[in-house]
């Protein structure tokens, strides 16, 4: 069996240690959770974490860029298996159902962010995160559509992050809500302004 280079072994306590930290924050709630409560679920020592971790706050942030990476993730890999454009909008209304307004997820999102409300490194690594996604948003678009985009890219991708986070607000307090409506708004705005195919 291989032995795990220092960079390799770190690495892996960092994943195990944000594993768990996203079963207890996910379950329990960020501001109930002790760093030394994730610690013992991940099985290392109150200073392994804290040689990881800083702070909560920064614990916080890497647990929730997880959850956005993971999902950005499955995403894409949807959104590639899609033949057409309304198999790409099928796939996202799929995918839309299953996670916008995930009633832990944004309960874990709002107490970090009230928790975190004066820190500055919280609000960075928010717009930090934020950005990653229009970014990432932005080459879904031009993927798909390339030259057939209603509106620059940028502008469509915060548009769509926009209508994602206010869908998942209030999906998480009302889950009779559709997570599909945030496809159709996109839909709405996207289909009617786009120029036909060449």
């Amino acid at each position: 069996m291989t032995r795990l280079t220092r960079a390799e072994s770190q690495a892996r306590t960092r994943a195990l240690i944000v594993e768990a930290a996203t079963r207890l924050f996910l379950r329990d709630g960020f501001q109930v959770t002790s760093l030394e409560q994730i610690g013992e679920e991940a099985g290392f020592t109150r200073g392994a974490v804290y040689s990881n971790f800083p702070s909560k706050t920064a614990m916080g942030i890497a647990v929730i860029d997880e959850l956005y990476e993971r999902e950005a993730r499955r995403l894409e890999a949807a959104l590639e298996e899609a033949d057409d454009l309304d198999g790409w909008f099928d796939a996202l209304a799929v995918w839309a159902e299953q996670t916008i307004g995930d009633p832990q997820w944004t309960r874990l999102e709002i107490e970090l962010a009230a928790f975190s409300a004066h820190d500055e490194s919280y609000r960075a690594a928010t717009a930090e995160r934020y950005a990653r996604m229009r970014g990432r948003w932005a080459a879904l678009f031009t993927s798909r559509l390339g030259e057939r985009l209603p509106m620059d890219a940028g502008a469509l991708s915060t548009v769509a992050l926009a209508l994602g986070l206010g869908t998942g607000a209030q999906r998480a307090v009302d889950p009779d809500l559709a997570g599909s409506a945030w496809v159709e708004m996109l839909r709405a705005l996207l289909v009617p302004a786009m120029p036909a195919a060449a």
